[in-house]
């Protein structure tokens, strides 16, 4: 487990987002634990907070999961292959509709093959850091797969972080919160609003 904490005046270390707090509520109060303390890079820890206690949280609520037994993947090949087909055929759909069907059989088989599959803010955060291009590629059995870049303190400075929270709310504004606010600045009250209540 690794937590960004903060010295406070009283010599305690004190969690820094949400999510730090979680991992150390998951501690039996009284247990021993073994820290590693790691000096990180000059950054803002306002900013830090922004992005882990007010754009991640904010984005993460209003994320409603749809279709996700299908991978955008699979869809994105499916669709592509049943269109070439259908242009062969004369753009007449039925390819098209056909190909729809099979996705939603797809789905279906494999929904009742699968528990209820709950949301899960560090997996959104994995998806949210790959979609706003901080990844890499790496090789595994199962194929090439996009692995998330860290965005700990130790691999990001100021400027980096930057840009790398523009590119997050920019895929959070585009994918959800365009949905639920009528303009960035709103979006961004309501992340400033949430950062005010200590999240």
């Amino acid at each position: 487990m690794e937590i960004m904490a903060v010295k406070a005046v009283d010599n305690s270390l004190r969690p820094v987002t949400p999510i730090d707090a979680d991992a150390v509520n998951k501690l039996k109060i009284g247990q021993a634990v073994k820290l590693k303390v790691t000096t990180q890079k000059p950054r803002s820890l306002q900013h830090h907070r922004l992005f882990f206690g007010g754009l991640l949280p904010l984005a993460f609520d209003y994320w409603q999961p749809t279709g996700g037994l299908i991978s955008s993947n699979e869809r994105g090949v499916v669709e592509w292959v049943a269109k070439r087909l259908d242009k062969f055929a004369g753009n007449k759909g039925i390819i098209v509709a056909a190909a729809e069907e099979a996705l939603s059989l797809l789905a279906k088989k494999r929904a009742e093959k699968k528990p209820t599959l709950e949301k899960d803010i560090n997996a959104f955060r994995d998806w949210l850091t790959k979609e706003a291009g901080y990844f890499e590629f790496v090789v595994t059995p199962s194929g090439v797969v996009k692995r998330a870049k860290s965005i700990s303190f130790a691999k990001m400075d100021q400027e980096e972080f930057n840009a790398f929270y523009k590119a997050c709310f920019n895929v959070c504004w585009n994918m959800i919160l365009c949905n639920k606010f009528s303009s960035e600045e709103e979006a961004q009250v309501a992340i400033d609003h949430l950062m005010s209540l200590g999240n």
